[in-house]
C-alpha cells in the first residue's frame, strides 16, 4: 500500500518507527521538505511523508509535548530529547525553529541506541573543551549593539554579546558550556570587563549591558564573585546592566530571587532576556524583582496576524510601566517594526534598524589578568 493512501492509525504505526529523518515543517507542522532514511516506512524515499503532519511521526507521549513548546521557541532556538518509547534504543528528537524564516520548523529524528548516547555525551565533552579552549587561547570576543529609544532613536546604552573567533554561533558553545557548569567562567569574564571598560569611560551616559545564564543565578557564590569582579572598580553601578538570559531553565527560583536582591543591592541593575521565549517567562517575573525586560522577538513576527501576540506585548509593556520596569523590544528591523513598539508603549528598541553588533576588540584589552584566571 501506497504510503500516501494510509490512514491516520496506520500511518502512525509506520512512522513510529521511522529513524534517520529530516523534515521541515510550516507553522502548522506540516511537512514542506523530507529527507533520511524511509524504509521503516516501507517506501525508498521520504518524499511521501510532504504534506502529512511532523507530530505523526513522534509517540503519542512525545507528541503531546512537541504541540505544547512548539511555539514557546524562539528563532534558532532547539528543543532535544528521547523518544524511549519507541524503537528498541529509543530516538533522539531534536526541534530547532529557522532563525530567518519563523514559521518554519526542522526537525531531526534520529536513533539512539547505546552506542549514540556514548558518542552523543562524549560531543557535550568536545563541545566544552572547545568552549574553554575558546576563553583561554583568546577566541573569545565581544560585539556590541546599541538599545535606542523608540521613540526618538538616542542610545540608551549598549549591549555586549559574546563571540568566538571561528564559530558561527556563539550558541552551542554556550549551551555547552551551561551544561558543563563553565557558564560562570564567561559570565565573570563580560561582567568583569564591562566593568573595566565603565570605569575606563567615565561618561555617565555610557552604559553597558552583558548577559549572564540563568544558571549562574541560581548560585550565590557565582553571584558574589560577580559582585566582587566589580567591587575595585570605581563607576556609578547604574550603568551596568545583567540581562538573565532563559538558555537555561530556573529551577531554584527562590535562590534566584536572592541573587537578583544581591546583584541590586550592589547597584547594578538586572533585566530579564527573551521574554516570552519560554513558558516559565510570566513565573520569573513574577517572583523575581527586576527592573527591565526585552520582549523577544517572536512578539513581532508575523504582526499582521499575532494579534495575541501584540495585545500581550502591550498589555505587559504596561504593567511595566506601572511598576517601574523598563521594557525593550529586540529584533526590530523596520520602521513598521519600530511603529508596532510604539503604539505598545515599548520604551526602548534593539535591532538591524538601529545597528548590527559590531566586535569591539579592545574590549577585553583591560581584563585580560581577570579573564585568564577565571577561566
Amino acid at each position: 500500500m501506497a504510503l500516501s493512501t494510509l490512514d491516520g492509525a496506520r500511518f502512525r504505526d509506520f512512522a513510529f518507527a521511522a529513524a534517520d529523518l529530516l523534515v521541515s515543517t510550516d507553522a502548522n507542522g506540516r511537512i514542506i521538505e523530507a529527507e533520511g532514511d524511509a524504509t521503516l516506512l516501507h517506501h525508498p524515499t521520504a518524499d511521501r511523508l510532504i504534506g502529512r503532519n511532523a507530530v505523526d511521526l513522534i509517540s503519542e507521549g512525545e507528541g503531546s509535548r512537541l504541540r505544547e513548546e512548539l511555539w514557546a521557541l524562539g528563532p534558532g532556538r532547539r528543543l532535544s530529547w528521547e523518544d524511549v518509547s519507541s524503537i528498541e534504543g529509543g530516538r533522539r528528537i531534536v526541534i530547532q525553529r529557522n532563525s530567518n524564516a519563523l514559521n518554519c520548523f526542522n526537525l531531526i529524528i534520529s536513533r539512539m541506541p547505546a552506542s549514540a548516547r556514548v558518542r552523543g555525551d562524549r560531543m557535550d565533552e568536545i563541545m566544552a573543551e572547545r568552549f574553554r579552549d575558546a576563553v583561554m587561547n583568546g577566541r573569545l570576543m565581544a560585539a556590541r549593539q546599541p538599545v535606542v529609544e523608540t521613540r526618538s532613536g538616542a542610545i540608551s546604552h549598549y549591549e555586549v554579546l559574546a563571540r568566538f573567533n571561528g564559530e558561527d554561533s556563539p550558541v552551542s558553545l554556550i549551551a555547552a558550556a551551561e551544561k558543563s557548569g563553565q557558564i560562570a567562567h564567561l559570565d565573570y569574564i563580560m561582567v568583569s570587563a564591562a566593568a573595566a571598560q565603565l570605569e575606563a569611560n567615565p561618561d555617565p551616559d555610557y552604559r553597558l549591558a552583558v548577559n549572564i545564564s540563568g544558571e549562574s543565578l541560581q548560585r550565590l557564590e557565582v553571584i558574589r564573585e560577580l559582585c566582587a569582579a566589580i567591587s575595585g572598580r570605581t563607576f556609578h553601578r547604574s550603568r551596568l546592566i545583567v540581562e538573565v538570559t532563559e538558555s537555561a531553565h530556573i529551577h531554584d527560583i527562590e535562590t534566584a530571587a536572592r541573587a537578583v536582591q544581591t546583584l541590586r543591592a550592589s547597584g547594578i541593575s538586572v533585566s530579564l532576556d527573551d521574554f516570552g521565549a519560554g513558558s516559565a517567562s510570566f513565573g520569573y517575573l513574577r517572583a523575581l524583582d527586576v527592573d527591565g525586560l526585552k520582549f523577544d522577538g517572536s512578539f513581532l513576527q508575523d504582526s499582521d496576524t499575532n494579534l495575541r501576540g501584540l495585545a500581550l506585548m502591550r498589555n505587559v509593556a504596561r504593567m511595566c510601566a506601572e511598576l517601574g520596569i523598563t521594557s525593550v523590544g529586540e529584533r526590530i528591523e523596520t520602521e513598521s517594526d519600530r511603529r508596532l513598539l510604539l503604539e505598545a508603549g515599548v520604551k526602548y528598541a534593539q535591532g538591524y534598524f538601529y545597528g548590527r553588533p559590531i566586535i569591539d576588540e579592545a574590549f577585553f584589552a583591560r581584563s585580560a589578568r581577570s579573564l585568564r584566571s577565571a577561566a
